[in-house]
């Protein structure tokens, strides 16, 4: 008899029986994943290092930012106009300090802000926390030398404007986070302030920033945060020059404001743009807003006579008339419609160089009307009224000029002589160019070129013609005419001693919007001209609002123009007649050091007295004034950026 077979053991032979695919496929799943471990391994660890170090970094280190480095603002020769200066802003690692209170007074003190304020800082729970962004650099240097253990000084970049107000409204300032906010520094911001700067700090587990000492913050970006840097047209010796003489004609004269402007003819380029009352960049805080606008390019004034030019211009190219051209002017007194038309003095007939010459209101209104509306309108438009120049500055005004269908025979006969319509002083000059270069409207510019950190041009404007506007021989006659003023005419106080002119004055009422009509006491003086009158050197105008002691712009700033361009000439190197060879113009020596200073006196053959050390701060001449061989001048040093 067969022994009978266990059905344990038969159970456990089919369970060994059984398919191992499951088992395979285990397995080819753990080494599937130990080969994609292994791949990312060799990736992180040799094929993608510095990724790997990248996400590393961020979970080990963290960034705080520093005030970005702006680039550098220069005049056409070279000279600073907006530079950086490094300064210590002051920062502390509250698990350090000892004693917060007694820091947070001392650095109330010091820094002049409230304890209150501080002292939550400084009792915080952090590693790090700033205290004061671009601090005072005696108490900076006087906290730091106190040795106040969790207290830290990082370098950081302050907006420094060497010339003080020289051209303040033109080149703007910037707020406490290094960001544009007037001027060029706002225009080009996106150019000048570079890349973000940071600082690297550690981290500890809970992520939370940990600053033992200065050598564990490290700037990344240090060689590659600088702004690109921009060259300007003006040559800052001009500008300084248009200052000053524009300062002291407006307040001779009781004026409330002005402005000026100076211009190559040939080029487009600006020389000089001027505003006052003035604007100091490095404390703009302290002046009111209307003082921060650049009056040149955005205040829209009636011109007055000064329009009496282009008009002139207009119908001499359209050969409705001739320089000898005749008209009544009908001993001073002309009614268009309801409207009477007076000059300030009475006369009978006149030819178009004298309608100019004495500045005849009635005398313009029949040139005008003999122009016709939509002509003139057009002639208007081509010399750029009504219409932005483009010079790439912020807050430029276009002015008004209604469209001819606007104009009934009134209007028609106002604007002749200039009322009814608004210019900006860069529009004046920009026309008036036209006239001096032979006939071609030319597009204004400030920026020369756009340079990055390596000294690679980015932009360069170069001189753009806009378009033709008036002949060549037109050009020449409206030359002759606009001497006529000056010698002959209204423009007597413009005249500059070895030198021709040619200009024109203007005398406006400021319109009354309460009224709707014109202020009875307050006007617009203004002088436009070029010189030298054969070749044109310059080309400017001069503004000068609601003077007090006298209103005519031949007497307000007729002499302004003259005071300016007599200086600038000499400073251009214009060759004067023989009465005036040998003279030059004071540079201004701002800034210069002893070296500077005697190298330029044994160049120019002057002698210089200085007193104290450093750079210059003070001299007499002053920039603009005429100086010859032998003279000596006085120079005051001081010590630079007093920050």
């Amino acid at each position: 008899m067969k022994p009978k077979r266990s059905v344990k053991r038969m159970s456990l032979a089919r369970d060994l029986d059984k398919p191992r695919w499951r088992v395979f496929i285990i397995a080819a799943l753990i080494i599937a994943l130990f080969a994609m471990v292994s791949v990312k391994a060799l990736e992180l660890q040799v094929l993608d290092r510095e990724r790997a170090f990248k996400i590393a970094r961020k979970q080990h280190h963290g960034t705080s930012t520093l005030l970005p480095r702006r680039g550098t603002i220069y005049d056409r020769n070279g000279r600073e106009l907006a530079i950086n200066v490094d300064v210590k802003s002051i920062y502390a690692n509250p698990k350090k300090v000892k004693d917060p209170n007694q820091t947070a007074k001392l650095l109330s003190e010091k820094l002049s802000l409230p304890e209150k304020k501080i002292q939550k800082r400084v009792a915080s729970n952090k590693s790090f926390v700033w205290i004061k962004r671009l601090a005072d650099s005696k108490a900076a240097e006087e906290l730091q030398s106190s040795d106040i253990e969790g207290l830290g000084f990082i370098p950081e970049p302050k907006r420094v404007y060497p010339n003080g107000s020289l051209m303040g409204q033109v080149i703007g300032f910037t707020d406490v986070d290094s960001i544009g906010i007037e001027g060029i520094e706002y225009h080009y911001d996106g150019l000048l302030i570079g890349k973000t700067r940071k600082l690297t700090l550690k981290r500890d587990a809970r992520g939370h920033k940990i600053l033992s000492d200065l050598s564990e913050i490290h700037d990344i970006d240090k060689d590659k945060t600088s702004g690109q840097d921009i060259v300007l047209t003006i040559d800052s010796q001009i500008q300084h020059i248009v200052e000053r003489q524009l300062k002291e004609g407006i307040e001779e004269m009781g004026g409330e404001k002005g402005m000026a402007i100076v211009m190559k003819p040939e080029t487009g380029e600006i020389l000089a743009m001027a505003s006052y009352p003035f604007v100091d960049p490095n404390d703009f805080s302290k002046f009111p807003q209307q003082n921060r606008r650049n009056l040149p390019i955005w205040y829209a004034h009636e011109p007055g006579s000064t329009m009496k030019v282009f008009l002139a211009a207009s119908a001499i190219e359209d050969k409705k008339v001739n320089p000898n051209s005749k008209f009544n002017c009908e001993n001073g007194r002309r009614k268009i419609g309801s409207a009477v038309i007076k000059d300030i003095k009475p006369r009978g007939t006149l030819t178009v160089t004298e309608i100019v010459q004495y500045s005849s209101n009635i005398g313009a209104s029949k040139i005008g009307e003999l122009m016709g509306r939509d002509k003139y309108y057009t002639y208007l438009k081509k010399f750029g009224f009504g219409e932005k120049t483009g010079i790439g500055l912020p807050g430029e005004s276009r002015g008004q000029l209604a469209g001819p269908r606007k104009w009934g025979a009134i209007e028609l006969a106002t604007i002749s002589f200039g009322q009814g319509v608004s210019v900006t002083s860069l529009q004046l000059v920009t026309a008036l160019s036209a006239i001096a270069n032979g006939g071609y409207l030319m597009k204004p510019y400030v920026i020369e070129k756009i340079v990055d950190p390596e000294g690679n041009i980015v932009e360069e404007n170069k001189p753009e013609v806009i378009t033709r506007v008036i002949s060549y021989d037109t050009s020449h006659q409206m030359k002759q005419i606009m001497q006529n003023v000056v010698e002959n005419g209204t423009g007597k106080k413009a005249q500059i001693p070895g030198f021709s002119v040619a200009g024109k004055t203007g005398t406006a009422q400021i319109p009354d919007p309460k009224s709707g009509g014109y202020h009875p006491d307050r006007y617009i003086a203004s002088f436009i001209g070029f010189t030298p009158v054969e070749d044109p050197e310059i080309v400017m105008a001069v503004v000068v609002e609601a003077p007090r002691k006298k209103t005519h712009g031949g007497s307000v700033a007729g002499p302004i123009f003259k005071q300016i361009a007599e200086k600038v000439l000499f400073h251009m190197g214009a060759s004067p007649n023989k009465e005036l060879v040998g003279m030059k113009v004071m540079p201004d020596l701002s800034g210069m050091s002893v070296r500077d200073i005697l190298i330029w006196s044994e160049t120019e053959g002057v002698k210089v007295e200085v007193k104290g050390s450093g750079y210059v701060a003070n001299q007499k001449p002053e920039p603009g004034d005429l100086i010859k061989e032998g003279m000596v001048c006085s120079i005051e040093l001081k010590q630079k950026y007093d920050l």
